[in-house]
């Protein structure tokens, strides 16, 4: 049976399995996680499964589908038990399934509670009337920076007196304003929502020193549940450029992994593009996501959506169906590469195997069509040799947090780092 997770309310984000409110723990930037013994452990050969008693071939046959263009593999989660097999060793392009390797190396090198950090500082004065002048320096990476951090900015400027501000505005060069990272476009739109109306808006560094206070995002957990929900490329490519972009992610499945080298083709860290995968090693890959989550406290559920019952690309996938709720999944779509692509990889939970895993790799120009097919076939598959186990379900489906939570106390101790004391005026290099 799965652990409902911890909550956590994110900007970005879903609101995870227990609906419990409260304070998040500051971290500092950077979270070093020491290796996982669960990848040692995959390490190992693997059991010799028994012949799967499921006849995918036929099955895709009798619906006129040509076999060659499918790969199935779905097994127990110790990989004892196979209950369908084709394919399995072939390279497919996985799509957006490409973003299981980007969570699984970037929570397993950054940890859980790895937090991006946007920090502001200040150079000049301010008058009695609280209005700034000088320049105001805003610096990050954070890729789900947008409206609610810069409000935070507002808010907590608010705090020390400035009302407004009509200086130079600076960002570093890889701020991110709204899934917009061409920081010039990034710095104009953050003006606005700060609604100051500064002389110019420039990309350039911050002095030296600390800055006055940072804006923390949420945790890495909810930025991938975020990311793999609605299948966001623009996280994930930034995610990806944090351990080493799609090379880097490559390493790690075949030196960690031990995944075949000539199976593992990655041009992207999103999805996008021409990549290669095989559905034997995108097992490997969601087993070991699996257990890294639960080594650091999560169920993958925390990171990945529920069919039917969360917000994203699985919702209403399944309902009505005996798998509805009982699946923990992500989607993979391509339009144009490879002629088209729809894919699924995840777990199912049943009663008799408990966690079953399975990838299903679909090429064809109707997207619709190959999903409705998934979606049947993966039902047939676990409802001949098994009985779904749904897991809890929230109390309402997992969705982005609105901006009336803006004033919530300890949302707001979560998201800030205060450096030194308050400050009501604004000697020139002096932080704010």
């Amino acid at each position: 049976m799965l652990l409902v997770g911890v909550a956590i309310v994110a900007a970005l984000t879903f609101t995870p399995y227990a609906l419990i409110s409260r304070a998040r723990k500051a971290v500092a930037a950077y979270v070093s996680v020491p290796e996982s013994p669960a990848l040692r452990e995959l390490a190992r050969p693997t059991p010799t499964p028994q012949p799967p008693a499921f006849d995918v071939v036929r099955w895709l046959n009798e619906r006129g589908e040509d076999p060659a263009r499918h790969g199935v593999l779905v097994q127990s989660f110790d990989g004892r038990v196979t209950l369908a097999e084709h394919n399995a060793d072939a390279g497919f392009n996985p799509a957006s399934l490409v973003k299981l390797s980007t969570s699984l190396v970037s929570l397993t090198k950054l940890g859980k509670d790895y937090r991006f950090e946007t920090k502001v500082s200040t150079e000049g004065t301010a008058d009695k009337s609280g209005a700034l002048h000088g320049k105001l320096f805003v610096a990050g990476n954070d890729p789900t920076f947008g409206d609610f951090d810069a409000t935070l900015i507002a808010k907590k400027l608010g705090e020390r007196g400035v009302k407004k501000f009509d200086g130079e505005l600076i960002v570093s060069p890889d701020f991110v304003f709204n899934f917009d990272d061409k920081a010039d476009e990034a710095a104009q739109r953050l003006a606005k929502v700060l609604k100051f109306n500064p002389k110019t808006t420039t990309v350039g560094g911050s002095p030296a020193g600390e800055p006055a206070f940072s804006v923390r995002s949420y945790p890495l957990s909810d930025i991938l549940l975020y990311m793999n929900a609605h299948s966001s490329n623009f996280v994930a490519e930034h995610l990806g450029a944090l351990v080493g972009g799609p090379e880097g992610v490559r390493s790690f499945l075949v030196g960690e992994l031990k995944l075949p080298p000539e199976q593992v083709t990655l041009s992207t860290t999103s999805g996008l593009e021409v990549n290669r995968l095989s559905p034997r090693g995108l097992l490997a890959i969601i087993r070991a996501l699996d257990d890294e989550t639960r080594r650091q406290g999560l169920n993958l559920a925390d990171i990945m959506a529920v069919a039917s019952d969360d917000y994203g690309t699985l919702r209403r996938r399944l309902v009505g169906t005996p798998l509805e709720g009982a699946v923990v999944a992500k989607t993979g779509t391509l339009v144009h590469d490879d002629g088209g692509m729809a894919s699924l990889g995840g777990i199912v939970y049943t009663q008799k195997y408990g966690k079953v895993c399975f990838v299903m790799l679909n090429q064809g120009s109707s997207v619709a069509e190959s999903r409705a097919m998934t979606d049947q076939l993966l039902s047939e598959i676990i409802l001949s040799q098994d009985t779904p186990a749904p897991i809890p379900k929230p109390d309402k489906p997992r969705h982005m947090l609105e901006s009336s939570d803006l004033g919530k106390p300890a949302l707001l101790l979560s998201r800030f780092t205060v450096y030194g004391s308050a400050l009501l005026h604004f000697p020139k290099h002096q932080m704010l």
